[in-house]
């Protein structure tokens, strides 16, 4: 089976059954039409129309726009209505780097459909066809994507940390890789991603690394997050990514571009073009101010 079938897990979002969400006239998610309406109640927060739910611009400035958020999000909390309350606050922006113009909870942000930005470590041994992946298995009681194969090492992006000082820290708490083995990571670019959750749209982009580790390493999770790490062949991991649902979609994006980079996948495979060109889909914000 072709690789595509990873894309085709999810069909490709309908944003006429959204909202935009707009802060300080910047599009910068979406949410669906009745979590819009309810919130469109709370007009010191927010305003509504037929198109967007905005933020209320009596709001000025980031501070005041976050704890606005924050109140809103603590009573859907209450409700149960964000699961996996991480107590890790996020950028709202839609470019990776600008200044925020809010900061709100992570597991928060498929509601909003807020761009959300993470690091992933591709950790291999061998070369060629003789080349093996770390895959690790998430632990059963991961909020999101509970015993699915990952990376060996990833995570999303703090405020706080470069993306290479966040890759550092998650080699750290995942598995246990040294610092002086760590840094010898390479950046080899990103990944986007747009897929409907149940709770609303997971938006992404994610910073890839690769990671030649040495043949005597072993992981060893330190957080509690992973269940089990294998090193697998890659044509194994081939043949898994071509004929199972097993990975996140998003590391199999990842995985897809790995593969590509590294020769496995290459101009004779039919799907090379649509493969290539599905792994940094452009996410279609309106570039425009909205009127607020």
């Amino acid at each position: 089976m072709s690789l595509l079938r990873q894309y085709q897990r999810y069909p490709a979002p309908d944003l006429a059954c959204y909202r935009k969400f707009v802060v300080a006239g910047r599009h910068v998610g979406w949410i669906k039409p009745a979590l819009a309406a309810e919130l469109a109640v709370r007009r010191d927060a927010f305003l509504s129309d037929e198109r967007a739910l905005i933020m209320n611009p009596a709001l000025t400035d980031a501070t005041v726009r976050s704890e606005a958020m924050a109140k809103v999000l603590a009573e859907l909390r209450a409700d149960g209505r964000v699961p996996g309350w991480r107590d890790e606050l996020y950028p709202v922006n839609n470019r990776f780097g600008e200044t925020p113009l809010l900061v709100m909870e992570r597991a928060a942000a498929p509601l909003f459909g807020i761009m959300a930005y993470g690091v992933n470590l591709n950790g291999f041994v061998g070369r060629v066809w003789e080349m093996k992946v770390w895959v690790a298995r998430r632990s059963p009681t991961k909020s999101v994507d509970p015993n699915m194969l990952d990376l060996i090492v990833g995570g999303g992006q703090p405020l706080d940390l470069t993306p290479a000082e966040n890759l550092l820290k998650e080699c750290r708490e995942e598995a246990g890789i040294p610092e002086s083995i760590a840094e010898r990571a390479r950046p080899v670019g990103l990944v986007t991603l747009m897929i409907e959750a149940g709770e609303g749209l997971r938006v992404g982009q994610q910073f890839n690394f690769d990671l030649d580790l040495p043949e005597s390493f072993r992981p060893v999770n330190q957080d509690g997050e992973v269940a089990g790490f294998e090193l697998i062949p890659v044509s194994e991991l081939i043949h898994r990514l071509r004929s199972s649902d097993e990975f996140m979609y998003d590391i199999a994006l990842v995985l897809i571009d790995f593969l590509i980079r590294h020769g496995f996948v290459g101009p004779e495979d039919v799907d090379y073009l649509p493969l290539t060109a599905g792994l940094r889909r452009p996410i279609p914000f309106d570039g425009m101010a909205v009127a607020s």
